[in-house]
C-alpha cells in the first residue's frame, strides 16, 4: 500500500510541474510579443505631420491637359457634325492640328507652283505644248509657209497686232536656229527642248530672253504692247548677232 501511495504522490508531482512550465512558457512568450509591439510604434507630433503635408517631395499633382485652339475647334466641328448628320464623330485636337498643318503646306506648294510658273520656270510642265496664238500647227514645226514669217512680221507691225508682232519674232528666231543647223525640231515640242539643245550660252541666252517675252505674253497675265515689241524686237537684234559670232568662231 505503501509504494501505490509514493507512485501516486510522483505522478501528480510530474503534471503539475508540467502544467507550471506550460504557463511560464506562456507568460514569457507574451511578453516577448508585446515588447516588440511597443518597439515598432513611432509618435509624430502634429508639426511634423504638417511639415511633410507641406513638404513638396510628397506632393504629386496629377498633369492637368491644356485645352487649345485645336481642341475647341475639334469640338465645334465634332457638334456641328453631329447636328448635321447625327452620330458620334469625334475630332480631336491632334486631328485637327495634323488637318490645319497639311493645309499651311499645301497652300505654300500652291503658291511656290504659282511663282515658278509665273516666272517661266517650267519645272511643274514639261510635258505642256507651247501652239502659236493664231495658229493650229505647233509653232516649233518645220517652217515651210507660204508667206515668210518677216513679211508678216511687217504686216503685223503696221497692223499694230502686238501679240502676233511677239509670236513671230520668236518664230523667226526658232527658224533661224532651224536653218543653220543648230537644232533638231524633230526633237522639240516646248521651249526648254531647244535650250536643252543649244550648248553654248552665246547663244541660249539671247533665244532664252525671247522665249521669256513670248511666254509672258501668251501664257502670263501680260497682254503685249508697243513697248514689249521694241524690247523683243531690240533683243531678237542681239540674238542676230550673237548667231553671227557663232559662225564666226
Amino acid at each position: 500500500m505503501v509504494i501505490c501511495f509514493t507512485k501516486q504522490n510522483n505522478s501528480i508531482d510530474l503534471a503539475l510541474t508540467r502544467s507550471h512550465m506550460r504557463l511560464y512558457f506562456s507568460l514569457l512568450l507574451s511578453l516577448v510579443l508585446k515588447g516588440s509591439c511597443f518597439a515598432q510604434e513611432r509618435g509624430f507630433s502634429q508639426e511634423k505631420l504638417n511639415a511633410i503635408k507641406n513638404d513638396t517631395d510628397y506632393q504629386y499633382v496629377l498633369p492637368q491637359y491644356q485645352i487649345d485652339i485645336f481642341d475647341k475647334i475639334g469640338r465645334w466641328l465634332s457638334s456641328l457634325l453631329h447636328t448635321l448628320f447625327g452620330g458620334s464623330t469625334d475630332l480631336s485636337g491632334p486631328v485637327v492640328r495634323y488637318f490645319f498643318w497639311g493645309a499651311v503646306i499645301a497652300l505654300l506648294v500652291w503658291a511656290l507652283y504659282l511663282i515658278l510658273k509665273t516666272n517661266k520656270l517650267f519645272i511643274f510642265t514639261t510635258e505642256t505644248k507651247i501652239s502659236p496664238h493664231q495658229e493650229n500647227k505647233s509653232i516649233y514645226s518645220t517652217h515651210k509657209e507660204l508667206i515668210p514669217l518677216s513679211t508678216q512680221l511687217e504686216d503685223a507691225l503696221s497692223r499694230k497686232e502686238y501679240q502676233e508682232v511677239v509670236r513671230l519674232y520668236y518664230s523667226l528666231a526658232i527658224e533661224k536656229l532651224e536653218q543653220k543647223d543648230i537644232i533638231n525640231l524633230n526633237k522639240v515640242e516646248h521651249h526648254n527642248d531647244i535650250l536643252y539643245q543649244l550648248k553654248h550660252e552665246l547663244l541660249k541666252q539671247p533665244f532664252n530672253s525671247i522665249g521669256v517675252v513670248f511666254q509672258y505674253c501668251f501664257y502670263g497675265e501680260f497682254e503685249a504692247n508697243e513697248t514689249i515689241c521694241d524690247d523683243i524686237k531690240k533683243k531678237y537684234q542681239e540674238f542676230e548677232i550673237a548667231i553671227a559670232n557663232h559662225e564666226n568662231k
